[in-house]
């Protein structure tokens, strides 16, 4: 009932200005923190919103692409991380009709990380006469009444929008996408991270080892049995693996843009120098991607894993399994992936798909 009554509270005023009443001393010191930031950027720009503050690399590294792309415009570039609650006045204030917004993608549009969705309805509700964009999303309501409530609520806020593009980074989230959002422009492109180019460069003959990147979060769907199988399957490869996370202890949050960005590519360094890679973790099978390194991906809890590889199944040195319980065909993916003769990841092509994202940045 609480939550019903908040969502209703919400329609009625606006999420921003619902955000901005219930949060008063945060609006005003995110004012006085962050108004030099915008008063120094002069002309027309493009502002990047909701990057992430907590501990989860893929995230970053999304932030860390994001920024590469938007960094080939010759507006300058805004960056702000976190709860936009703390920008919402900055935002009234300095951004003109004709800055560009845009909010990073990921995997949370839904109830699961629902923080994360109400950080963009704030910026969705205010900014009603900019374009927004949205970067490469998964999209996952579940059945309950609460979540699609929150769903009918962001449908929506989203639909009055007049210029808001959203990108899904599969074909299922981008049917429901289409599907829940029916007034806004809906298309389809890859995981961000995957327009990253020239990672792929590491020295095979220094490779040596097996990471095994593996989830241990909401989304953690293997049991204790296939974790020891697939140590075993690693340890007769190599008896030199290795678990390796793209994620860090919580007790590092917040996390800024620099250290993110380093996290990330510390990260990509490590990946370079493994012989395989196996993994559940969605930027576990991406980071191989754009490395160059061998890797078999099994599926998690939503499935994310195994709609993004539709982007890869064209790389010889990317395998995918669906079971992860499933051994015969564990091995044999790993012997097809390390058997493959190159591991160049531009030959996937993928920065064609980038278009109609690309053509959205002025």
């Amino acid at each position: 009932m609480k939550t019903e009554i908040g969502l209703l509270i919400r329609d009625i005023l606006g999420d921003a200005r619902y955000a901005s009443l219930r949060h008063p001393k945060m609006v005003q010191r995110g004012f006085e923190e962050y108004r030099s930031v915008f008063r120094d950027v002069e002309g027309l720009k493009n502002i990047l919103l909701c990057c992430p503050e907590y501990t989860n690399i893929g995230d970053h590294a999304i932030a860390l692409a994001e920024c590469r792309m938007l960094q080939q415009s010759v507006r300058p570039l805004l960056v702000l991380s976190g709860n936009t609650t703390k920008v919402l006045k900055c935002l009234k204030k300095y951004v003109s009709r004709e800055d560009s917004i845009f909010l990073t993608g990921g995997g949370n549009m839904g109830t699961l990380y629902r923080n994360e969705e109400e950080y963009r309805l704030n910026v969705i509700s205010l900014l009603k006469h900019n374009r927004i964009v949205l970067f490469p999303q998964t999209m996952s309501y579940d059945d309950t009444a609460e979540s699609q409530r929150f769903l009918r609520h962001t449908q929506r806020v989203y639909g009055a929008h007049p210029d808001l593009h959203l990108f899904a980074r599969e074909r299922v989230s981008y049917e429901r996408m289409r599907k829940a959002y029916p007034n806004n422009d809906v298309q389809l492109v890859p995981d961000i991270v995957l327009s990253v180019q020239g990672e792929d460069n590491a020295d095979f003959t220094q490779r040596h080892g097996v990471l095994l990147c593996m989830r241990n979060d909401v989304e953690k769907t293997m049991a204790d049995s296939s974790r020891q199988m697939i140590e075993q399957i690693a340890a007769g490869i190599d008896p030199e693996f290795k678990y390796t996370d793209t994620t860090v202890d919580s007790k590092y949050a917040p996390i800024s843009q620099e250290q993110g960005k380093q996290l990330v590519l510390d990260k990509w360094e490590e990946f370079k120098h493994a012989r395989l890679v196996i993994t559940d973790r969605l930027h576990g099978m991406i980071f191989s991607a754009i490395t160059g390194t061998p890797c078999v991906a099994l599926n998690n809890s939503n499935g994310k894993v195994g709609f993004e590889y539709e982007w890869l199944k064209n790389l010889p040195y990317i395998g995918f399994v669906d079971d992860s319980t499933d051994e015969t065909a564990i091995i044999k993916a790993v012997k097809i992936v390390m058997a493959a003769g190159f591991t160049d990841f531009a030959s996937a092509g993928l920065d064609r798909h980038f278009g109609p994202l690309v053509t959205l940045i002025p």
